[in-house]
């Protein structure tokens, strides 16, 4: 059980730290797009910050899929081949 805790513990925070440091980057997309004045540039910004964001919905499908995994065991399971 502690085990298990460990592991999602550690699979939370690594995911946590990419997600904040993607947003953070996101953020800052996002502002410099509406600073510029031109829509072109606008457009290519949110562009960039749409992919940005597609990563930040993967990270968390990802650290979902990890817990589930976790949650079943599958680890100990894999330890046996």
């Amino acid at each position: 059980m502690q085990r298990d805790f460990k592991k999602k513990r550690g699979a939370i925070t690594a995911a946590a730290v990419i997600v904040f440091i993607i947003a953070l980057f996101l953020g800052l997309l996002v502002m410099i797009a509406v600073a510029s004045g031109d829509r072109i540039v606008f457009g290519l910004y949110m562009f960039y910050a749409a992919v940005v964001a597609a990563v930040i919905i993967g990270v968390l499908i990802a650290l979902n899929q990890r817990l589930k995994e976790i949650k079943k065991g599958e680890d100990e399971e894999a330890k046996k081949y």
